[in-house]
């Protein structure tokens, strides 16, 4: 995924480089040229000096041809045109904010673009909203170690038992969404093609559970 961070803080500068090792195409916006020094000697990806609400600086970033957009600043006005700009303008389709203040999570959620508060775990959920959309994240629990999540069920599952999808210590299904009614099913009951599932998930098998349900062409997010 080609990847833009504007804000090399610590969150920005961590997730860029954490993005990077994973393989992504990392670039990162700041104003401050010294900032790019958080990035350490080995960071892959491009920096970009100047502001990430120019429209200049955004489409030498490749904004374009971005598929996911993260602000990361430290200036929560800053934070909110950039995703305004990100999301209607160039129509990326993952973008993320970090929010400092609670009162203005409405005025993101109009533009429909996940914020991120909990300094504990906003690294790991940033990455998890911009990498992982075939996964509807629901919640995060404890500091991050665990995410709820729903996912529909693809053709290829189609006639497995819910426990198909249970592997221990790692994912647990919980919760069976069909035709509008949710229940909690017993192991045997058979999945059926555009079933919602709900699972709880170690946030480290994320990543595994996603190419799991890529292999077996079910890329639709549950909604």
């Amino acid at each position: 995924m080609h990847i833009i961070i504007v804000g090399c803080g610590r969150t920005g500068s961590l997730l860029a480089r954490t993005l990077a090792e994973r393989g992504h195409q990392v670039v990162v916006v700041d104003p401050n040229p010294d900032q790019f020094l958080r990035l350490g000697p080995n960071f892959r990806g491009r920096t970009i000096t100047g502001l990430g609400f120019d429209r200049d600086v955004l489409l030498r970033a490749g904004i374009e041809h971005a598929q996911g957009v993260a602000a990361v600043t430290s200036d929560e006005t800053a934070n909110l045109l950039i995703a305004f700009i990100a999301r209607r303008h160039f129509h990326v389709p993952n973008v993320v904010a970090r929010l400092f203040e609670p009162e203005r999570a409405a005025l993101y959620q109009a533009i429909g673009v996940p914020v991120v508060t909990a300094a504990e775990w906003r690294v790991h959920r940033l990455e998890q909203l911009l990498c992982q959309p075939a996964l509807n994240v629901v919640d995060t629990l404890g500091n991050g170690e665990v995410t709820v999540v729903e996912l529909r069920v693809p053709a290829a599952w189609a006639g497995q038992p819910f426990s198909f999808l249970f592997i221990p210590e790692k994912v647990a299904p919980t919760v069976l969404i069909r035709g509008g009614s949710a229940r909690i099913p017993a192991p045997d009951v058979t999945l059926e093609a555009g079933d919602i599932i709900r699972l709880s998930v170690a946030t480290d098998a994320l990543e595994d559970l996603r190419a799991r349900l890529a292999q077996a062409g079910g890329m639709e997010c549950a909604s």
